[in-house]
């Protein structure tokens, strides 16, 4: 639902950049085109500029865009970010999941190139490929943070067992989220997308809740067992963590791959 205040703000920021001829297009993303909003949440765009115009705007670390929208609003703001054709293009070929979360589900409020909107549907597309594999990887990272979980438990070490009960739930949702065909979109909202997958463990939310807030060795079990027991995530076929772990974490960086939190 888009607010009555949110859409005079998005009129009026719409007819700004169309008046602007080094604008080609312009995006409405964020919480309002996932339809994540509150009457209070900001009005996040994108903008699209010629090449020439996006690699000035990098070259002088000028990527974003703010503006008030108090008129309109107490506390609403517009949020944007710079992009281009070429950006989008890359994003659709090999994109990784926050970012096709954060583009995919935006809405067109103009477009002067008569492209985006096949570009739009190309970047929201589920890639298949590989699906298998990162299973194994993401369940590897699942079984990895519920051990460090156990040893801060043993170690009396907060720090650790506060940022491994998050790894642990983070790897746990991103299972379901591949087992739904969903992309991650980053931490801000993944509860809100998890919550809504149609397919997921029974009681699954209530026992991440639990945990969050009781990191106890009980709490850390209930949500080890009910992602294993959910199904067969690999078919049967044997693997070990501890090397995809390795793999994943401490040698990535010899590869200059994508972070596996974000893939």
């Amino acid at each position: 639902m888009i607010y009555l205040h949110q859409q005079k703000a998005i009129d009026y920021i719409t007819d700004k950049f169309r008046k602007d001829d080094r604008v080609e297009a312009l995006l409405l993303s964020g919480s309002i085109a996932h339809g994540f909003n509150d009457a209070k949440s900001d009005v996040d765009i994108n903008i699209v500029v010629s090449q020439e115009l996006y690699e000035q705007y990098k070259k002088n670390q000028a990527m974003t865009y703010w503006e008030s929208a108090a008129d309109f609003y107490e506390g609403g703001y517009f949020d944007g970010k710079y992009i281009s054709l070429d950006y989008l293009s890359l994003v659709s070929d090999k994109g990784n999941e926050p970012t096709r979360f954060a583009l995919g589900d935006s809405k067109i409020l103009f477009d002067r190139t008569g492209r985006l909107d096949t570009m739009l549907k190309c970047i929201s597309r589920y890639d298949m490929a590989g699906i298998q594999e990162r299973t194994i990887r993401f369940l590897s990272q699942f079984e990895a943070w519920k051990w460090y979980c156990e040893e801060a438990i043993k170690r009396n070490n907060q720090y650790l067992l506060d940022l491994s009960v998050s790894k642990m739930i983070l790897f746990g949702a991103r299972l379901i989220l591949l087992d739904n065909q969903t992309f991650f979109p980053y931490h801000k909202w993944l509860m809100t997308v998890l919550e809504n997958v149609p397919h997921k463990p029974d009681g699954l939310m209530p026992v991440i809740e639990a945990l969050l807030a009781e990191k106890s060795q009980e709490n850390i079990n209930c949500l080890y067992g009910r992602i294993k027991s959910y199904k067969d995530w690999t078919n049967g076929s044997d693997y070990s963590w501890t090397s995809h772990f390795v793999y994943d974490v401490e040698t990535v960086w010899m590869r200059q791959e994508e972070f596996i939190e974000n893939m």
